[in-house]
C-alpha cells in the first residue's frame, strides 16, 4: 500500500530513485552491522569464524580483513590472514584464494601452518587451471612448484599424502597437454618438434601413463626422419623400461618392417 501511495504521488522516475532507496535501506536495516574490535582478540575471531560456517564468505573477508587491522600484534592476526584464503577458496576464487596464502607464506614462514599454506596454494592454482588440456595452462607450474614443496620439504606433514594427490594431477595435466600438442606435431609432419614433447614426457612424466606412447612417437619419428639409430635407441629404451607395452610391440613391429624395406632397397 504504501508503494502504491507513491507510485500514485510522484512522477515515475521520481517514484522509481524512491522505491530503490528505501528496498536498500529495509535491507541494510535487517542485516546486522559487522563490529570488530571491542572485544578480546579471542571472542573478536569467533565472529569472524561464525561468517566462515555460515558460508557468508564475503562478509567473513571483511571481518577477518577488520580483525588483522585492529589486532596486528595478536598471533590470531596471523591465523586471519590463513582463513581469508580459506574463504577465497571455498567461495571458489581460486587465484585470490592462492594469492592469499602465497602473501601468508612470504609473511609467515615459519609459521606452525606454514605446510598447510604450500598445500592450499597449489591446490588453489591448480584449480584455477582448466581441466581442458587444449585451453591455456598458465597456473600449473605454480601448482607444481607450491605442492612440490609440500613433498619433498614437509615429509612428516600430514598433508603430504593430498598434496602427492594434487601433485599427480598436475603433473598428468602437463604431460596430457604435451602429448596433445606432441601428437599435433606429429600428424602435421613436424617431426623435430614432436620429439622434444615426446622426450619431455617419457623423461619427466614416467607416472602419467604416457611414457611408453611417447617413446613409441618419439621411434617413429626418427624413422620418418630417417634417423635408424636415435630409433633403436628410442625402442631399446621401451624394451627395458615397458617390457610388456602394446606401444613397445608395436614400436618392434615398424621397426622390423622399416629395417626390412631398407634391405629391400639394397
Amino acid at each position: 500500500l504504501f508503494y502504491a501511495l507513491l507510485l500514485e504521488f510522484l512522477p515515475m522516475k521520481k517514484s522509481l530513485i524512491y522505491l530503490i532507496t528505501l528496498s536498500l535501506l529495509f535491507a541494510a536495516c535487517g542485516k546486522e552491522q559487522l563490529s570488530i574490535g571491542k572485544g578480546k582478540a579471542e571472542d573478536e575471531i569467533k565472529k569472524c569464524n561464525k561468517l566462515l560456517d555460515e558460508k557468508e564468505y564475503e562478509d567473513a573477508v571483511q571481518c577477518l580483513e577488520m580483525f588483522k587491522s585492529r589486532y596486528a600484534h595478536s598471533s590470531l592476526a596471523q591465523d586471519a590472514e590463513l582463513e581469508i584464503g580459506d574463504a577465497y577458496f571455498d567461495k571458489k576464487e581460486y587465484l585470490l584464494s592462492a594469492e592469499s596464502y602465497a602473501a601468508f607464506i612470504k609473511l609467515y614462514p615459519r609459521h606452525p601452518k606454514i605446510d598447510y599454506a604450500y598445500y592450499r596454494t597449489g591446490t588453489a592454482y591448480l584449480r584455477a587451471s582448466p581441466k581442458a588440456i587444449d585451453r591455456d595452462q598458465e597456473y600449473l607450474g605454480s601448482a607444481i612448484e607450491y605442492l612440490n614443496v609440500v613433498v619433498y620439504h614437509f615429509s612428516r606433514s600430514p598433508y603430504v599424502s593430498l598434496a602427492s594427490k594434487e601433485l599427480y594431477e598436475a603433473l598428468s595435466r602437463v604431460a596430457r597437454r604435451d602429448y596433445y600438442i606432441g601428437k599435433f606435431y606429429y600428424r602435421t609432419g613436424e617431426y623435430l618438434a614432436c620429439i622434444d614433447r615426446f622426450k619431455d614426457i617419457s623423461e619427466n612424466y614416467k607416472p602419467s601413463g604416457l611414457a611408453d606412447k611417447s617413446l613409441y612417437f618419439i621411434t617413429s619419428a626418427y624413422l620418418e626422419l630417417g634417423k635408424l639409430d636415435d630409433a633403436k635407441e628410442a625402442y631399446s629404451k621401451m624394451s627395458v623400461d615397458y617390457p610388456e607395452s602394446k606401444w613397445t610391440k608395436k614400436a618392434a613391429s615398424k621397426l622390423k618392417k622399416y629395417v626390412r624395406h631398407i634391405d629391400n632397397q639394397k
